[in-house]
């Protein structure tokens, strides 16, 4: 992913294109329609780039996740510092009767 100068840099760089193409398509050319079709298609393909990048760093967020859970469960709930841990509120209702009254 680039940096936030390059970001900048870069969408800049596509804002001027966009108004020298729909200047140029409304003064020179007499076709607006045509000029907001090109100048929308750079921003179209920006925004895919960035989609793909996001989706990219979500999916490594959830490696990392899957990854720390993996070694928790192996260590068998003992914390890094030794102490034993308890199970989270979810796993605890997952494990609960259903119906709610167990029978006696």
């Amino acid at each position: 992913m680039p940096s936030t100068p390059n970001r900048k840099a870069a969408v800049g760089i596509l804002a001027g294109l966009s108004v020298a193409i729909i200047l140029y398509s409304l003064l020179i050319v007499q076709q607006i329609l045509l000029g907001l079709i090109v100048a929308v298609v750079p921003w179209f393909l920006y925004l895919v780039v960035r989609f793909v990048f996001i989706l990219e760093r979500i999916a490594t967020a959830l490696e990392r996740i899957a990854t720390a859970r993996a070694q928790e469960s192996e260590s068998g709930g003992v914390g890094p510092d030794g102490d034993y841990q308890r199970p989270s509120e979810s796993y605890e209702r997952a494990t609960e009767a259903e119906g709610g009254v167990e029978n006696e």
